[in-house]
C-alpha cells in the first residue's frame, strides 16, 4: 500500500522506447499509477488519453526528431502539466530545447533513483491529497 498522499499520483510516460519505459516504470510504479503511451501512437489520441487520465506528471521522450515537438504538443494541450524531458544522451541539444519548451526537468537512463524519487516527491507535494 502506498503512503497517504502518494495514492493519487498519476504519471504518464509518453513516447518512450520500450526498454527505457520499462526501466522508468520500475521506479515510478512504486510511487503511483502509470499510463504508458508508446512511440508512434497517434498524437491526437495520445493527448486525449492525457486529458482523460489527468496525470500529475509526464515524462516525455525527446530523444528522436520530432521528440521536442511531442513535448511542445503536450505543453500546448496541457500547459499546467509538469513535463520531464527524457533523452538517452546527457549532453544532447534536445535537452536544452526541451527546457526552453517548458519542461521542468530532464532525465537520462540509467535513471538516478534519487533524482526520479525527488521529482515524484516534488510533484506529490503540489497535489492536493485530501
Amino acid at each position: 500500500m502506498l503512503p497517504k498522499g502518494e495514492q493519487n499520483l498519476r504519471v504518464v510516460l509518453m513516447g518512450l522506447p520500450a526498454d527505457i519505459a520499462e526501466s522508468l516504470s520500475q521506479i515510478v510504479s512504486k510511487r503511483g499509477v502509470i499510463l504508458h503511451i508508446p512511440p508512434l501512437f497517434p498524437i491526437l489520441r495520445s493527448l486525449n488519453l492525457i486529458r482523460e487520465a489527468a496525470p500529475n506528471l509526464a515524462f516525455v521522450w525527446t530523444g528522436d526528431n520530432p521528440g521536442t515537438s511531442l513535448l511542445e504538443a503536450v505543453r500546448r494541450a496541457e500547459p499546467q502539466l509538469p513535463t520531464v524531458a527524457v533523452n538517452s544522451h546527457v549532453n544532447s541539444p534536445e535537452i536544452l530545447d526541451a527546457l526552453d519548451s517548458g519542461a521542468v526537468d530532464y532525465c537520462t537512463p540509467p535513471f538516478d533513483l534519487t533524482h526520479i524519487q525527488g521529482l515524484l516527491q516534488a510533484t506529490r507535494n503540489t497535489v492536493c491529497c485530501c
